[in-house]
């Protein structure tokens, strides 16, 4: 099993979510790169993911687009999504 460490977190920005847990953004200082981390109700460890920053782009232009896509008509055709990204990246 791999042991949870608790990152430095004076910047990072926090997300209430429901029934007490909690989504967390995280940047590290010594790489580039950014943690999600979620939170339960109890202060557990759900999990989370490490991204480097070019993935950490592309999930925000896919949330930015989902979000945008909210609201709109059920017959207006959608941009396509779906965007292949090389492992490792």
């Amino acid at each position: 099993m791999t042991k949870i460490h608790a990152l430095h977190e004076p910047d990072s920005l926090t997300m209430p979510l429901s029934d007490g847990a909690c989504l967390r953004v995280t940047r590290f200082r010594e790489s580039a790169r950014v943690a999600l981390t979620v939170y339960g109700p109890g202060g557990g460890d759900m999990g989370g993911i490490v991204l480097g920053t070019e993935r950490a782009r592309l999930l925000a232009t896919w949330l930015q687009r989902m979000s945008a896509e909210c609201g709109r008509a059920p017959d207006a055709d959608p941009a396509p999504l779906v965007r292949k990204v090389e492992p490792g990246r």
